[in-house]
């Protein structure tokens, strides 16, 4: 039988950062992957002509910048290939009438940008800028590390003892708002409301769920102040640069290699065995980088685990589907509002009460009659994805129903998403062309991936729910995955688990995996 010091389940980019980790510090590592390509739900491809490379779901790099991880290997990654771009536009929203609201690193070009709509709300923004850069170099630290933990409290504390108990507790608080609370406090125009609403939503804060100003405070504020980081040539060339750095460590990786059983002795995580049937023995860690309800239960018999575990594995709630839609484009799309042109992301809601609603219908488990659409236009800064004069359309169709009951708008006879996808895809391709007249007839191809396509592609993505489990307080922060269990370890000695499943969630950010591989080191 093959023997390694560690075995990682899944080459999703948190099961590189163990990886990575690992094998520096002289563990033999062995990397299992089922699919053909590593990346997980970041990876890139020609999906829909010769030429036009497109992120296949992930996108946005800038939390990876800010990682321990990239800190640690940014020197190798770089001399390995990577490379990223850095739009200094990164974001939009545009609005009825064709009148938009982009962002831009320049102060001055975004507060022109937003006088258009209220003079008031210039110096809310101000107001809220400065707030964030006062507290981001404490906020952003307790992102990166273990929770609970000594080191999470020591953060903590220092937040309180440099900003003042009473204004840690006011932004702890603010952090603990409903998206629609935290934009509603802060601006008086509909159209500032709307350009941050929908970052929550990146996950599954719609306007009103709890907790859902984090990621509208953090994410528009950072990448208003540092830009939006996008992979040169595509994200699977941030992957394959990991993958390299690994190999050059002495770590083996392979691809179409289903793992199918985490083997055991004496209630210990001992090896694997894959689809192939071969058992590969793990002397020191078996770190699977596999959500929740596909780990235990089923590469880990549910009879392994304690009866009170597995009641919280069953309980793991997956958050609402995604749709993506890929285009190639022959130019740019013809905003009407031209401003937009070399905004990163562009959010079409429009307004607050669309998001809301869009929300609703998909959890009722309708298809939404006008969803949430996150446009990517990653070409216009980063010129290798496309031919000259050609571009790449990215689109985020946030949220749908895994299983559709019915359709909101009552045009589209609802049966399976093979059968249906391409005909949301026509509405998500109309509402697009309410705000660029003449858009579509720049489409040269089209490939769309329903929910149910996210899942076939990467069964981490259950559901199609892109960020791996819902992001909501009882199943975030130290309850994520479950409570109990926030430190990658679990009741099997020597199986620890990392992923957007676990703290601190989805995105590229690059944490569980190098958590968990420093965890592993200092006490596995």
């Amino acid at each position: 039988m093959a023997s390694y010091d560690a075995i990682i389940i899944g080459a999703g980019h948190n099961g590189l950062c163990s990886a990575l980790v690992l094998a520096r510090a002289g563990f033999k590592v062995l990397v299992l992957e089922g699919g053909p390509i590593a990346g997980g739900a970041a990876k890139s491809g020609a999906l829909t002509l010769p030429g036009f490379v497109h992120d296949y779901y992930a996108s946005n790099i800038g939390l990876f910048l800010g990682s321990s991880l990239y800190r640690a290997f940014g020197k190798e990654l770089h001399a390995a290939g990577f490379q990223f771009d850095v739009a200094n536009q990164p974001y939009g929203s545009v609005f009825p009438g064709g009148r938009g609201l982009p962002v831009y690193m320049d102060p001055k070009a975004t507060e022109e940008s937003i006088r258009a709509f209220s003079l008031k709300d210039v110096s809310a923004w101000h107001a809220l800028v400065g707030e964030f850069q006062q507290v981001a170099p404490y906020l952003f630290p307790l992102l990166q590390r273990p929770i609970p933990s000594w080191a999470f409290g020591r953060a903590l504390f220092r937040m309180g003892r440099r900003l003042g108990m009473m204004r840690t507790q006011e932004v702890i608080a603010q952090l603990l708002q409903s998206p629609r609370q935290f934009v509603q406090a802060r601006f008086e125009s509909p159209e500032m409301q709307a350009l941050l609403i929908p970052w929550g939503y990146h996950l599954d804060f719609g306007p009103d769920v709890s907790g859902g100003a984090t990621f509208p405070y953090l994410e528009s504020m950072q990448d208003y102040l540092h830009g939006m980081a996008i992979t040169h040539g595509g994200i699977g060339r941030l992957i394959e640069s990991m993958v390299t750095v690994f190999e050059s460590l002495g770590g083996e990786m392979r691809l179409n290699t289903a793992v199918t059983e985490v083997m055991m002795r004496n209630g210990r995580a001992v090896g694997v065995r894959t689809q192939g049937g071969d058992e590969i023995a793990a002397k020191r860690a078996v770190v699977a980088n596999v959500t929740p309800r596909r780990l235990f239960g089923g590469l880990v018999d549910a009879g392994a685990l304690p009866a009170s575990f597995f009641s919280k594995v069953q309980k793991f709630r997956y958050g609402p589907g995604t749709m993506m839609v890929h285009l190639a484009l022959s130019g740019p799309v013809p905003w009407m509002a031209k401003s937009l042109a070399r905004s990163l992301y562009v959010h079409i809601a429009p307004y607050v009460d669309d998001v809301a609603q869009a929300d609703i219908q998909a959890r009722s488990g309708f298809l939404p009659k006008s969803p949430l659409l996150v446009v990517g236009q990653q070409s216009s800064w980063d010129l290798s994805r496309a031919p000259q004069d050609r571009e790449t359309l990215w689109i985020q169709v946030r949220s749908v129903p895994y299983q559709p009951q019915g359709d909101a708008l009552h045009s589209i006879a609802v049966g399976g998403w093979d059968v249906i996808k391409e005909a949301y895809a026509d509405r998500v391709l109309q509402k697009i062309g309410e705000y660029a007249p003449g858009f579509r007839s720049k489409i040269l191809a089209r490939t769309v991936f329903s929910p149910l396509d996210l899942e076939r592609d990467n069964p981490n993505l259950v559901g199609g729910d892109s960020v791996s489990g819902s992001h909501h307080l009882d199943q975030f922060y130290l309850f994520r995955p479950f409570p109990g269990w926030s430190r990658y370890r679990t009741p099997i000695a020597g199986l620890w688990m990392v992923g957007a499943s676990t703290w601190p969630g989805g995105g590229l950010n690059a944490t569980s995996g190098y958590l968990a591989a420093q965890a592993i080191l200092k006490n596995g």
